[in-house]
């Protein structure tokens, strides 16, 4: 290894006089997040991450959470951009749990798991924006868990919502305007009023077409989202004065179960979870639509997604402190001319893309970054 270390800092010399004065890091990073989530039951999968440069742009698959920390993952949730949950469905045996990763530049630590307080079934999950509590869907109880945290951030069971009708939950989200809570079955979403005391007051059902599959929802600039899997669209409710659903619209997407937005708004990534892969819509502001651009990410069967800006914008950071220097240089020599697995590639010196293989395109690019520093800011 250390014959490639020394001709590598040859050339990294070489490169980095050429370059230091033209390379800037793009501030407008982000990382997409997404579950590996077959239909019918899963077991060791893991959860995908990838890395957009800027709104529109190439992706770049990281260093994903693996399957041996994690139970069939279904549903993620942000409990900040440096913190993510993973809601894991254990294949419908009722043994589910949730587990935590802090999030740092583009790498992760695993913080624990944590079950109990009818955690059985799980399937998406939310965070309060207001309150910070944690709501956690059960596929076949009719019970909605929630979660509280304490001063050292360690998860308290809160009480659990029974749903009315004692049946299947899939989807929750929290409306920041009024604290409204939403559960979705399959054929219906219900809807809950915020007490002052916090608890929750059933309110009704609403549906917008019979037949439907629905799955997970998101609310975005205080329109809800909602998928259909069956009828393969996401879609778009507005809210009246007394905060009751409006129907809008609806954008068509295959296999639709869960949608997230960059960090601007401008771009949709919705996940396919009958064919896999995630598709990507561009925001028309002038139509109040979302357009289907760019190809589809392959991807397996994928269940929920997330968007957050925690990530590194230098590529060529291989360790997580988003500096470039010795430490990455060791990362990249011992993965030099080595090949991985093309579908899940787990290679974090693959900095080209595809093919899965380190070589020396991805050193053009390790090259250019060289001792570039970026500062992370934590929340």
């Amino acid at each position: 290894m250390y014959k490639h270390v020394y001709y590598l800092i040859g050339s990294l010399v070489i490169s980095w006089v050429f370059s230091f004065f033209t390379m800037t890091a793009c501030a407008s990073s982000f990382q997409i997040i997404a579950a590996e989530t077959p239909m019918g039951a899963g077991s060791k999968q893991g959860v995908r991450r990838y890395i957009v440069r800027d709104v529109f742009g190439p992706v770049q698959q990281l260093t994903p959470i693996p399957g041996d920390l994690l139970y069939d993952p279904a549903g993620l949730a942000l409990r900040s951009p440096d913190e993510v949950f993973v809601a894991n469905r254990a294949a419908h045996t009722g043994n589910s749990s949730i587990s935590r990763f802090a999030l740092y530049g583009s790498e992760l630590d695993f913080i624990g798991t944590f079950t109990g307080n009818g955690v059985t079934d799980c399937h998406q999950l939310c965070f309060d924006p207001v309150s910070g509590e944690l709501f956690q869907t059960n596929w076949t109880t009719g019970i909605l868990s929630r979660f509280v945290f304490d001063g050292e951030n360690n998860p308290l069971a809160n009480g659990i919502l029974q749903m009315p009708d004692n049946d299947k939950q899939l989807g929750v989200v929290v409306r920041p305007a009024d604290r409204q809570l939403f559960v979705s079955d399959y054929q219906k979403v219900r809807r809950f009023s915020h007490n002052l005391d916090g608890s929750y007051t059933f309110i009704e059902d609403f549906a917008q077409d019979g037949g439907a599959l629905y799955h997970f929802m998101k609310i975005r600039d205080d329109i809800l989202y909602l998928t259909d899997f069956n009828h393969g669209v996401v879609l778009r409710f507005t809210f009246d004065d007394f905060g009751a659903p409006i129907y809008k619209d609806s954008v068509a997407a295959e296999g639709a179960v869960d949608m997230d937005f960059s960090p601007d708004g401008q771009e949709m990534y919705v996940t396919d979870h009958r064919n896999g892969g995630i598709m990507r819509y561009r925001y028309d502001g002038e139509t109040d639509t979302w357009i289907r651009h760019g190809d589809k990410i392959p991807t397996p069967m994928l269940g929920g997604i997330v968007v957050t800006t925690t990530v590194c914008p230098l590529a060529a950071d291989l360790t997580g402190d988003c500096v470039v220097n010795y430490e990455d240089l060791m990362v990249f020599a011992d993965q030099w001319l080595v090949t991985g697995d093309h579908d899940y590639c787990v290679l974090n010196a693959n900095l080209a893309g595809e093919p899965c293989e380190v070589t020396v395109e991805d050193f053009g690019i390790f090259a250019s970054q060289w001792l570039m520093e970026h500062t992370l800011s934590f929340n």
